[in-house]
């Protein structure tokens, strides 16, 4: 046992709050080299696109899988001598260091800066993997009650809301009123930084006292945690999470090429963070909402709701880039809404597939869900935000040369980017709904179907 609070019993409100509010720096995380880095990277250094798509994409993918699996499964064999908890301060005192390495891009020769980028996003992901994985697992020990567990989803999404309010809408507002150069970046990165080490150290601190079991079992062997990918009820979720992560990681990366190209906006740092504003607020309020809304429907008719909801949110906006202001306004408050109704559902069901492995096989191995999960999330998002888009752009004939001079693209290019920010995202989505549609139980919770 760890701690002093009754692990079945309910978390006092303020012990679900302060927890989960670590949330708000693992969303900084996730979504700065989304949102920011692959624009910095071509906008402003000048990278063409592909090149610095695969200089993102590399370590995200091979480096985040191996650190996140790396993590998880050394946080499962260790929960004796090193509780799940711990993890959070380490990731405290490396994001910092990490998330300033990342845009201090040296003014070099290109393949440096290639080499560098490679490098420091490698750091990057390990740090990320070091507090992401293990924050994850916990939420799914720190209560028994599937119940309760929807409820500390929605406090953990609604700290999304105010990642995305700091991370998406603050920095990239305090980047361009600092000149959008490289001092800039690397000033908002420091922010970003300072902001994720307060959002776990208060995260850690929030737990420390509350009593997890520890399983009997400790000798955890590979095969035993391998087995996860077996189990039915996690597979299909990570299926599912597959599509939609592609999905969210090309839009975000071409949200800024969007509101410059397709908008015409010569502010689009400006409006991006006023767009990420709207929809973090959203974010912030609704989730009372979709825990009500899965009593009543289920879980997975509230994940489709919220799913079809984005779907056709994205292809009206694609479609509405030159059209009035407040028509981009609205699209993206329906964004917050319906990203707020099916990211925290299938964490909902995420932490309930966990605890069920649990009593079904008397093990604890809910870091290894979790990192398999954060693998698929961040590969997902690796993917979509840096090779899809990247593509997509590149077919399309952007000129990374012409961006960095302000010079306008061509109609296949801004076409291009509409097809990245809309149209192949919400093909995604619909694919990703499908699958929760015929593989989850219409009352899907607690009990998934084997």
């Amino acid at each position: 046992m760890h701690g002093a609070a009754p692990q079945g019993g309910l978390l006092r409100t303020r012990t679900k709050a302060l927890y989960s509010l670590g949330n708000v720096g693992n969303q900084l995380f996730r979504d700065a080299p989304m949102i920011l880095l692959l624009y910095y990277l071509t906008s402003i250094v000048g990278i063409p696109p592909a090149i610095a798509g695969a200089a993102i994409f590399v370590p995200k993918v091979m480096i985040g899988a191996l650190s996140d699996f790396t993590i998880g499964v050394v946080s499962d064999r260790n929960l004796h001598r090193f509780a799940r908890r711990n993890w959070l301060l380490v990731g405290a005192a490396l994001a910092p260091f990490a998330m300033i390495a990342t845009f201090f891009v040296p003014n070099a020769q290109m393949s440096v800066q290639v080499g560098y980028v490679v490098v420091a996003f490698s750091f990057y992901m390990v740090t990320f993997a070091s507090f992401s994985v293990p924050f994850l697992a916990h939420f799914s020990e720190i209560s028994s009650d599937p119940q309760e567990r929807t409820v500390l989803m929605a406090w953990k999404h609604a700290w999304t809301g105010a990642g995305l309010l700091l991370g998406s809408a603050l920095v990239p507002w305090l980047i361009h009123e600092l000149g959008a150069d490289r001092g800039a970046y690397v000033t908002g990165a420091a922010l970003l930084g300072g902001i994720t080490a307060i959002s776990l150290v208060t995260a850690w601190n929030a737990v420390r006292k509350v009593r997890v079991t520890v399983p009997l079992e400790r000798d955890l062997s590979l095969r035993s945690l391998l087995s996860t990918l077996t189990f039915r009820p996690f597979r299909v979720l990570c299926l599912s999470a597959a599509a939609m992560t592609v999905a969210a990681g090309t839009c975000s990366a071409a949200m800024a090429f969007f509101i410059t190209y397709n908008m015409g906006r010569s502010d689009a740092l400006v409006q991006l963070g006023i767009l990420v504003a709207i929809a973090g607020g959203v974010v912030m309020v609704v989730s009372p909402l979709w825990v009500a809304l899965a009593k009543v429907l289920g879980k997975r008719n509230a994940y489709l709701v919220g799913a079809l909801g984005h779907v056709i949110t994205l292809i009206v906006w694609s479609n509405a880039g030159t059209g009035p202001i407040w028509v981009t306004y609205v699209c993206s408050a329906c964004i917050g809404l319906f990203n707020s109704g099916w990211g925290l559902i299938a964490l909902s069901l995420l932490t309930d597939a966990m605890a069920q492995a649990r009593v079904e096989t008397g093990r604890d191995t809910a870091g290894s869900f979790a990192a398999i999960w954060s693998i698929i999330e961040k590969a997902g998002i690796a993917l979509g935000g840096t090779l899809v888009a990247s593509s997509i752009l590149a077919v399309g004939g952007f000129d990374s040369s012409a961006a960095k001079c302000g010079i306008a693209q061509s109609a296949e290019a801004v076409d291009a980017i509409r097809y990245a920010f809309g149209i192949v995202p919400a093909a995604l989505m619909c694919i990703a709904a499908l699958i929760i549609w015929r593989c989850v139980p219409a009352r899907g919770g607690a009990a998934l179907a084997h």
